[in-house]
């Protein structure tokens, strides 16, 4: 009876043993992909992910603009008897309608592109030099998420006597999420896009060269 019970016990320890092994062995696992390989894969995924929202919101603005004149269409110039610029108007019904395309498109082109996922090379993700870009790729899932959102900033260079350069850009941000072997990271994104240019002859005002308020019209409308 008591060889049984001893055959027992020594089953029962050998078990215990056996799964703290294995728990010690996940544990390491769990530690070593969130300290050493979890930090690879988001440096290198923040420049990918970057690229791919500039890529996406690049296409959207090609699509939608399309080659026309967005400028004259959004901004209305007003001069005095002397040709002297006096006002700026924005036409928020326009910009807000091509905000929304543009973003709504940029939006649709992201979570194609990232349901690719990204691809890095094992060696990479060793974190040790010389196997950087060595060995079989490892996919990870990038998952957009949320909504784009967007903003508007102008920028006034000279561009000779009385002529002056004004650029519209369109600033979009984006949430895309990654996920990790051991967790998920979400990365935030800006991408600053030129939307249109123009030269304008004439005086431009230093209410509008040397403030922001030409971008505080155009910030007014949902982006």
């Amino acid at each position: 009876m008591r060889i049984k019970r001893h055959g027992r016990l020594k089953k029962k320890t050998k078990l215990i043993i056996a799964l703290s092994i294995i728990f010690a062995m996940i544990l390491l696992i769990f530690l070593f992909f969130n300290t050493y390989v979890n930090p690879v894969i988001i440096t290198i995924s923040e420049a990918k992910i970057q690229s791919l929202t500039s890529q996406s919101v690049n296409s959207a603005v090609q699509t939608v603009i399309n080659n026309t004149n967005v400028y004259d269409e959004i901004i209305q110039i007003s001069t005095d008897s002397e040709g002297n610029i006096t006002t700026f108007q924005v036409k928020s019904v326009l910009i807000n309608k091509l905000a929304r395309e543009i973003g709504k498109l940029a939006q649709q082109n992201l979570q194609l592109t990232g349901s690719e996922g990204i691809d890095i090379p094992l060696g990479t993700l060793s974190g040790i030099p010389f196997l950087v870009g060595s060995g079989p790729n490892v996919y990870f899932k990038v998952q957009p998420i949320g909504t784009l959102t967007s903003s508007f900033t102008s920028e006034f260079m000279s561009a000779g006597i009385n002529q002056t350069n004004h650029r519209i850009y369109m600033n979009v941000q984006a949430s895309v999420n990654i996920v990790l072997p051991t967790a998920s990271k979400t990365i935030q994104t800006n991408t600053q896009i030129l939307l249109c240019e123009s030269i304008i002859i004439g005086k431009v005002p230093d209410t509008y060269l040397n403030s922001t308020s030409l971008d505080e019209m155009m910030n007014l409308i949902p982006g």
